[in-house]
């Protein structure tokens, strides 16, 4: 395999440089490294630029103000720090069911949402629970009773767990996008 400085010598015209020439090729070798050195800087930063990656998560999360303040002093694996950025910067708006089960997707929770109707008249049967009041603002978060999440390799760091467990990401963020009005219900387990 050739050098990048061989390369450059190559781009010399032949009958009138000589490439080995001392001074000549001291200038093609600094050339070489200095563009050799551009060339990694520009594939740092093109990394840097997908937070998926995992690449300058420091400055991702300093920009993104994380970790959320109900989550300080919480340990975070790098891949579930990861997922808070990817899913913050994803999750901009929205306030329909769809946008908020999508929303934990993000962070790698599976859940499902039940929002609950008054009952009307000529609608609702004998039996049917009445949900008056509040309970047509409320909503209820069905989620696993034990959420895992995994070490993955080219995303865990050193020192994290190969697994952790908890759902307090997912309340965290839910209660931070939560239409204000409304009632926000979590339910673990066979809901």
């Amino acid at each position: 395999m050739t050098t990048l400085a061989d390369q450059l010598r190559l781009l010399l015209p032949p009958v009138s440089y000589d490439g080995t020439a001392p001074n000549l090729s001291a200038a093609i070798e600094a050339e070489a490294n200095a563009l050799t050195l551009a060339d990694n800087s520009v594939e740092a930063i093109y990394s840097a630029i997908f937070p998926d990656t995992g690449e300058g998560l420091s400055d991702w999360e300093r920009v993104l103000a994380l970790p959320d303040p109900c989550l300080l002093g919480v340990s975070q694996s790098v891949g579930q720090r990861v997922q808070a950025v990817v899913s913050k910067l994803q999750g901009r708006g929205g306030q329909s069911k769809s946008f908020f089960i999508a929303l934990a997707k993000s962070l790698g929770y599976d859940i499902t949402i039940t929002t609950f109707r008054p009952a009307r008249a000529g609608i609702a049967q004998a039996g049917d629970p009445i949900y008056g009041g509040d309970w047509a603002f409320t909503w209820l978060v069905n989620a696993p009773a034990v959420s895992v999440s995994y070490s993955r390799v080219g995303v865990s760091g050193a020192g994290d767990p190969l697994a952790a467990w908890g759902n307090k990401a997912l309340e965290c963020r839910l209660r931070q996008m939560m239409p204000a009005e409304s009632i926000l219900l979590f339910g673990y387990g066979d809901n």
